[in-house]
């Protein structure tokens, strides 16, 4: 009987022998392996068909062409000549591997284990006499600038392009926070810049928030945008940008000021109506936040009136009288907060409770002892609780009744949308004689833009908003703490919410000065901390008195410092360039392509020209504080900046004297 064991013996014996035969026969590969050798794998670019030379030469003449085809054809042309030189290169490799050949880039090798970098830094540039660069003597300036953000201008010593965003930089690592500060003389094009940060905030995804447009510097460039952008936003995304919310464009633009719009110091930016949203137990916490911000955009304003800090027990009675509106009346909710009339009303009624023993409004009682008013008599108390009280009250009542009443003590016309794509607030109908109460409405604007990002943040986190990033931009910052040495505190209060949620912060002034004009050392230390905290600081040109104050706050070496003091005050040089004024209908040949057809055909253009100021546009970016040198830097001024007029903060001049002064915009 034959056993399974010698059944398969036999079985491979024959498999053996008859595939010893098929090798002798030349049908079977000696090695069995060879069999199951892949074939190598075709990468895209392989399959890819390479353009005949008809092609190119047809290609070639459109590029010649001009106009937007030539630039799609010239764009095909240099894919197909970067194919050609991949398909050379593989083909000239003296070995293959298992592992596919990587292909190459211009970030680095595309594949697993190439090292392909996101963001590829300049190389590190040095330049100058062979006597000189080798010991880096004597002084040296930024000969390479990262191309990253907005574009700026050019680079003044190697003419390369440079871009700059505070965002953008700081998620390509070049900076540890999103936080920047400009200093510059008056028309030396700091609001240029900042616009031009603005505009690429907006094509970048970025929500860019102006809290308090002064001249305005930013609602016109608004106005023109959302002109522009209405249509096609609304016919790219319906849903996002419905028609009735968003009436005149996808941008924000809200007016504060006598005869405008109100706003309400308790309404923080919308906080409540937006974490109304939010689930039971979160919307409790943000409650408390909610509440905290209150009390503190409250307490700035009445110390912007009185012009000294409250006690602690006054603040403690505002965040009392606010806790007693809430839960005492069905009037006042998350979406309707109260009106600073209404803690006044109940501060007065307060007392009311100690003759009244049977008032249903005991819960009153919690102002009286918040107070510290309580005695053994509820005549002393009644006595105590008026003198306590008196200085808050009467702060509270030039709210309710004076210039600030007007705006402050009533709801806000126009509450910050955090999904629109940009928000400025323009304050220009605030008279200018009036800086208590421009400080005021500065204040409180800012206090709301970061309040209406935060509550963003919030609903992002519980899953009910897309994740947003904000850029919040404030202008002459000097005017807000020029209002008195605690508008320190409370603005430090404000800029510490701005690194807890990662929002980027961008502040304009004229000098260091004013940062330091405090009798307190203390509150000047306080105040440059806004200085110091700033990752990225632009200098545009600024006297020589105050480069001697920026010594041992930043480094600046002696080229630079050089520099910002001559393009402050110095003749203009043979190399500082020169600004072609043309009309709107010269911009509009130069839009459709006209005029360049002509000049192409021979056409001289414009002769002359208007020449900008000395030190127009030049500038100095800084960044981190070690000895590296800045970036200087050129502002130029596209051409649809200079057809709308964006940059031009010299209207009423050349009204006034029928001149041209484009050149001395900033």
């Amino acid at each position: 009987m034959t056993t399974s064991l010698e059944i398969r013996r036999e079985r491979r014996s024959r498999i053996t022998a008859a595939a010893g035969l098929a090798i002798d026969a030349g049908v079977a590969p000696a090695n069995p392996a060879e069999k199951k050798k892949r074939k190598p794998k075709v990468s895209e670019e392989d399959r890819r068909e390479l353009f005949s030379e008809a092609k190119r030469d047809e290609l070639n003449r459109v590029a010649r062409s001009g106009g937007l085809k030539a630039v799609r054809a010239r764009i095909r042309l240099d894919n197909d000549a970067k194919r050609r030189e991949e398909r050379t290169f593989r083909a000239e490799l003296p070995q293959q591997f298992d592992v596919p050949t990587l292909a190459r880039t211009n970030q680095g090798f595309a594949g697993r284990g190439g090292g392909r970098m996101g963001f590829v830094r300049r190389p590190t540039e040095f330049r100058g006499t062979t006597a000189q660069i080798p010991g880096m003597y004597p002084f040296s300036v930024g000969a390479s600038a990262p191309f990253s953000g907005a574009p700026i201008g050019t680079h003044l010593e190697t003419g390369q392009p440079v871009g700059y965003g505070t965002i953008s930089w700081f998620l390509d690592k070049q900076m540890t926070a999103p936080s920047k500060i400009t200093l510059g003389l008056n028309g030396m094009g700091k609001s240029t810049f900042e616009r031009r940060c603005v505009l690429w905030d907006m094509a970048s995804g970025v929500r860019p928030m102006i809290m308090g447009d002064i001249r305005p510097d930013f609602a016109p460039m608004f106005h023109r945008v959302n002109e522009l952008s209405r249509d096609e936003m609304r016919r790219k995304l319906p849903q996002r940008f419905d028609p009735d919310r968003f009436p005149d464009g996808p941008l924000q633009i809200s007016e504060v000021g006598i005869g405008g719009g109100k706003l309400n110091p308790l309404e923080a930016g919308g906080f409540g109506r937006l974490i109304d949203r939010l689930p039971t137990q979160a919307r409790a916490r943000a409650e408390v936040e909610l509440r905290r911000r209150q009390v503190t955009a409250l307490m700035s304003l009445l110390e912007i009136l009185r012009g000294s800090p409250f006690e602690a027990h006054e603040e403690t009675l505002v965040g009392t009288a606010l806790d007693v509106l809430y839960e005492t009346s069905n009037e006042f909710t998350l979406k309707k907060p109260p009106l600073p009339g209404d803690v006044l009303r109940i501060l007065k009624q307060a007392p009311q409770t100690l003759l009244n023993k049977g008032s249903e409004d005991a819960r009153l009682l919690d102002i009286v002892e918040a107070s510290g008013a309580m005695g053994r008599t509820d005549e002393l108390t009644w006595d105590r609780y008026a003198a306590l009280t008196e200085r808050l009250r009467q702060a509270l009542d030039l709210i309710v009744r004076g210039s600030f009443g007007s705006m402050f003590n009533a709801e806000t016309t126009n509450r910050i949308d955090t999904d629109a794509l940009g928000v400025a607030v323009d304050i220009s109908k605030v008279p200018h004689g009036d800086t208590k109460l421009r400080g005021a409405v500065m204040m409180t604007t800012w206090s709301d833009g970061f309040s209406a990002v935060e509550a963003a943040h919030i609903l992002s986190d519980h899953g009910l908003e897309p994740p947003q990033l904000f850029n919040m931009y404030v202008d002459e910052f000097s005017l807000v703490l020029g209002l008195g040495a605690n508008m320190v505190y409370r603005m430090d209060e404000i800029v510490r919410v701005q690194r807890e949620i990662g929002t980027g912060a961008n502040f304009t002034t004229h000098t260091i000065k004013d940062l330091s004009a405090f009798d307190s050392l203390e509150h000047r230390q306080r105040a440059l901390g806004f200085f110091d905290r700033a990752r990225a600081k632009v200098f545009f040109p600024i006297p020589e008195s105050e480069v001697e104050l920026l010594d041992g706050m930043v480094s600046i070496n002696e080229t630079e410092r050089r520099n910002l003091a001559e393009w402050a005050s110095a003749p203009r040089r043979a190399d500082d360039p020169v600004v072609k004024p043309y009309s709107l209908e010269e911009w509009d040949e130069i839009q459709d392509g006209s005029l360049e057809s002509a000049w192409a055909a021979g056409m001289p253009r414009k002769a002359g020209g208007l020449r900008i100021p000395p030190g127009m546009g030049k500038a100095i970016i800084k960044v981190g504080e070690g000895d590296q040198p800045g970036i200087p830097l050129q502002t130029v001024v596209p051409p649809i900046d200079r057809r709308y007029g964006f940059h031009n903060t010299n209207r009423r001049f050349e009204q006034a004297s029928g001149r041209n002064m484009e050149g001395n915009a900033a």
